[in-house]
């Protein structure tokens, strides 16, 4: 195996291109990939680490919103004004990823890329409707992030691009991230869900929820949210539209029949509580 360690966006871009027609993995933070390897996954033929890309790191505001860097860690996430201010969500996802040595080397793009329906981060991202900006040697593009993962470890990233950042629109309204697990911030998640509303006189008037580690990707709950927004008051009702939007699966962590239980009754008691007002 060959280990390549660019500094220079460019240089990678080119060296990504020029080994794009064998085996090349990327290693961002290593955080999942290192104990594959440990774990007796085949080595690559090339290893390309991209952690030293400085123009990929960092949070920066511009008119489309936030633009976070792919190489920014989980760790430089918690402790952003800017993700704590206005992207409450992503921000409690960050405080319940695992513990501060792998905060301090996992990457937010590092995160997508994995593409685990657990993830902690990306019902929060789905909830802001990220998009991806993906570069090559020669070409860019963006597309959304519901659109890049396709199932759990695969994606639509071509050989030779790169996640080279994360866009995040301004939201609107209130927002939060709740995660089940069998442990604290240490533990691969159970079920979790993100959840971001508008309202006003006690009535909802914007409403949308996401679910992770219940289906093989996020799931937004559409059916659940446009009950709601058309004023059906009826938790059973509630549970059913729940039920219709995910597809979990029995694992070492829980099993789907668990999993169903605890997210809808999750969702439903924060529902029940917004219906009331006791949220501003």
């Amino acid at each position: 195996m060959k280990i390549f360690q660019p500094r220079e966006l460019n240089k990678c871009l080119a060296l990504l291109a020029e080994l794009s027609g064998g085996q090349t993995v990327i290693l961002s933070g290593g955080t999942d990939l290192m104990p594959r390897f440990e774990q007796g996954r085949p080595l690559p033929d090339n290893l390309i680490n991209i952690k030293y890309l400085a123009d990929i790191q960092g949070i920066t505001a511009n008119e489309e919103g936030v633009v976070v860097g792919g190489l920014t860690t989980i760790e430089a996430l918690r402790q952003s004004e800017i993700i704590h201010e206005s992207f409450p969500a992503l921000w409690q996802a960050t405080t319940d990823f695992a513990g501060v040595q792998i905060r301090n080397r996992a990457t937010l793009a590092g995160n997508i890329a994995n593409a685990s329906p657990a993830a902690d981060t990306l019902p929060a991202l789905y909830l802001y409707h990220a998009r991806i900006h993906l570069v090559s040697l020669h070409a860019a593009r963006t597309i959304r992030l519901v659109d890049f993962i396709e199932g759990p470890g695969r994606t639509i990233l071509e050989p030779g691009e790169l996640i080279h950042s994360i866009i995040l629109p301004q939201p609107t309204g209130v927002s939060r991230f709740y995660k089940l697990g069998l442990r604290d911030a240490m533990a691969i998640a159970v079920a979790s869900y993100a959840i971001r509303y508008n309202h006003s006189a006690e009535q909802i008037t914007d409403l949308e929820i996401t679910a992770g580690a219940v289906a093989p990707t996020i799931v937004f709950l559409d059916t659940l949210t446009e009950m709601v927004l058309a004023h059906e008051e009826n938790p059973v009702l509630w549970d059913q539209a729940i039920q219709r939007d995910i597809a979990p699966i029995d694992d070492v962590r829980a099993t789907a029949k668990y999993r169903r239980k605890v997210l809808s009754n999750l969702i439903v008691h924060e529902l029940q509580h917004l219906q009331v007002g006791a949220y501003e």
